[in-house]
């Protein structure tokens, strides 16, 4: 390869070279800056780098727009997916590091590789929504993996984060195991790594008479496992509250939006070959019989998911913990639009995901100042938050109510496109005004997402019941600073003035 081919291949990656280089900057800082100012100083450059990046993905120059398209032989792709979840990613990092200067859990320890740690894991997950070759995908996501669970165990004296850190590994070391076996039978029946040749291949192969499903399925069954453990989905969702109640509060919510939208969007850089072929359940015929197996195996996954996770949420004490199991119910609710092969659903779930991007790392927000300002994570902590500092209690409370899907909030909004598509779906199977197997199969499914929907509200109220009705043994005013309840306030705003969602809406639709 030429310097000229190199410089081609790399512009489409600048993004991903710009954290690379900031990755090394902050490290070398924190070795010569002295530990007082350590946190602010790689902080902010962090913080910089990481914004920089992110206007290379939403405004890139124009030699590397002109580059956009594939490269490294095809390994990484630059599409509408990509550039969706990137600027994700890099918004969900830079949100991160803001959390990080906010939060008194880590204050006693160096920040530079805390900082390198959050930019590399957002490297891996860059990569992996970018990836066109299953061991590009491996590699980054191993990336994003290693990364996450050393950041999980940062608290290195405090129990619970060292327990969190060792269960995220075991569970991880395994899921990358079996996803491997899974990407070692995808090779074995096509003879290529090439993520689209694959699809291809099977998509050939299943219009031939003959074609035996089996194979196809338990490769996609491991594959799902690996990305599944991501997604914190059924069965592979046992990680989820421990870490989540064990790491550093801006891990958490760094491992809710980053790591999950990770898992999701390598699920539809896996799968999107199949939603351009409407593989639905209503159209289980010879062509598409393979793939027909896929909607019912998501649907199945989604029901699980978020039934599992409301029902298990329902006893929880620890806002982190309850947050946890709220996160593998929405997970449920992301698979449900999983289930519809259509590009609709694929465009449903992005918006879905941008949605609980927001009211997700909101909530988060009030869970650091509770824990700066109380000292605790528990419901115990939460009560009289309204007495005691209406302002951020109303921020809590929208968040809240947005995660249930109710009016007027972008979480209702959310649930409202993805309820839209399932239904949609039962509405285009029936023949005429006669119900068909595949319309009483999306119907079911959009109501158990209902019953969910409810279910989830109980949970909710909980912390609504303990900051609004009960009295807590300090009843002192919480005074918070400016930085505190700003961005408190601008999360709660941006919750309710996503209702008008035109923008997002036409920004998924043109990818």
């Amino acid at each position: 390869m030429t310097t000229a081919q190199l410089y081609l291949n790399c512009l489409p990656i600048l993004p991903e070279i710009i954290l690379s280089a900031v990755i090394c900057l902050v490290v070398l800082l924190d070795m010569f800056v002295p530990l007082g100012r350590s946190r602010v100083v790689c902080g902010l450059v962090a913080f910089a780098g990481t914004i920089v990046a992110l206007q290379v993905v939403i405004n890139p120059p124009v030699a590397v727009e002109a580059a956009l398209g594939g490269t490294f032989g095809g390994m990484i792709t630059m599409d509408g997916l990509s550039q969706f979840f990137r600027m994700l990613f890099l918004g969900g990092a830079a949100i991160t590091i803001v959390f990080t200067l906010g939060s008194v859990e880590t204050i006693h320890y160096r920040q530079g590789e805390f900082l390198s740690l959050i930019l590399g894991a957002t490297l891996g997950a860059c990569l992996l929504v970018a990836s066109n070759n299953f061991l590009m995908f491996f590699l980054s996501l191993e990336t994003l993996s290693l990364c996450s669970y050393v950041l999980a165990a940062y608290i290195k004296h405090q129990r619970l984060s060292a327990e969190a850190g060792l269960k995220y590994l075991l569970y991880g070391a395994v899921a990358s195991g079996v996803m491997v076996f899974g990407i070692s039978y995808f090779y074995g029946m096509t003879g290529t790594v090439q993520i689209n040749g694959v699809i291809n291949s099977v998509m050939i192969a299943s219009s031939m008479p003959g074609f035996n499903v089996v194979p196809f399925l338990l490769a996609t069954v491991l594959v799902l496992a690996g990305l599944g453990f991501k997604m914190a989905m059924v069965p592979f969702q046992s990680w989820a509250p421990d870490v989540y109640q064990g790491a550093p509060t801006p891990v958490t919510a760094f491992l809710s939006v980053v790591s999950k939208g990770a898992g999701f969007a390598a699920l539809l850089r896996v799968t999107l070959p199949f939603f351009a072929t409407n593989a639905t359940v209503a159209n289980a015929t010879a062509g598409l019989a393979g793939m027909a197996h896929l909607p019912v195996l998501f649907a199945i996954l989604a029901v699980a998911t978020m039934t599992f996770g409301n029902l298990v949420a329902l006893r929880q004490t620890d806002v982190k913990r309850l947050l946890a199991y709220s996160s593998i119910a929405h997970a449920g609710f992301l698979l449900m639009g999983m289930s519809v092969f259509q590009p609709d659903s694929a465009r449903a779930i992005m918006f879905y995901f941008f949605m609980y991007f927001v009211m997700n790392l909101g909530a988060f927000w009030v869970v650091i100042v509770v824990i700066n300002r109380i000292g605790g994570s528990d419901l115990a902590h939460f009560r009289g938050l309204a007495y005691r500092n209406w302002k951020l209690a109303a921020a809590m409370f929208i968040f809240l109510i947005s995660l249930t899907g109710i009016p007027p909030t972008a979480g209702f909004v959310a649930k409202l496109i993805l309820f839209k598509v399932v239904i949609s779906a039962g509405i285009s199977a029936m023949q005429g005004a006669v119900m068909t197997p595949a319309s009483w199969f999306y119907f079911g499914l959009a109501i158990v997402g209902v019953i969910n929907s409810a279910i989830s509200l109980v949970y909710y109220m909980k912390i609504m019941r303990a900051m609004a009705f009960e009295r807590s043994d300090d009843s002192s005013r919480l005074d918070l600073n400016w930085v505190e309840a700003g961005y408190a306030m601008a999360f709660a705003a941006a919750t309710v003035g996503l209702l008008y969602f035109e923008p997002i809406a036409n920004l998924v639709n043109q990818l």
